[in-house]
């Protein structure tokens, strides 16, 4: 079973025919196995997470209301399961935007203040303290940087 090899390592990596249909959203036996590998990561008190390349989740995230909000919600999945001070947020846009929306199956993606603003739009609702961890503070930390 892929589970949590597929949350683990993500669709791209799997060449056994089960990544996700570049046309579609995940469906709910796809969400199975990335909530399961996801909570097995999460237990691991030493796992940290990157929010960034939305794309290889969702291809085409950025195209539709729908898309956005699947995405939407498995970010905010994905803080609820590891806390704010075990996720941040991956500013790659500038080498690979194609990539964040589209998981290389376009060559257009968002521009920066569009993911900004989508990002910004994922935390609605979060503590001014969980944002600042989730924009920053965590990489400071993660990365030794103070």
């Amino acid at each position: 079973h892929m589970g949590p090899r597929r949350a683990i390592l993500g669709n791209d990596l799997l060449d056994d025919g089960s990544g996700i249909n570049p046309n579609d959203i995940p469906d709910e036996d796809e969400l199975k196995a990335w909530r399961e590998g996801m909570t097995a990561m999460a237990a691991l008190p030493n796992a940290y997470v990157k929010l960034s390349m939305l794309g290889y989740a969702v291809p085409g995230w950025m195209r539709t209301p729908e898309r956005q909000s699947v995405v939407k919600s498995l970010v905010r999945e994905t803080v609820e399961l590891f806390g704010a001070g075990r996720c941040m947020v991956a500013w790659n846009w500038h080498v690979n935007a194609a990539v964040s929306d589209a998981d290389s199956h376009s060559q257009v993606g968002p521009d920066a203040i569009e993911l900004l603003d989508m990002m910004l739009w994922f935390f609605d609702g979060y503590s001014d303290e969980e944002k600042e961890r989730l924009f920053s503070g965590t990489a400071k930390e993660f990365y030794r940087l103070d």
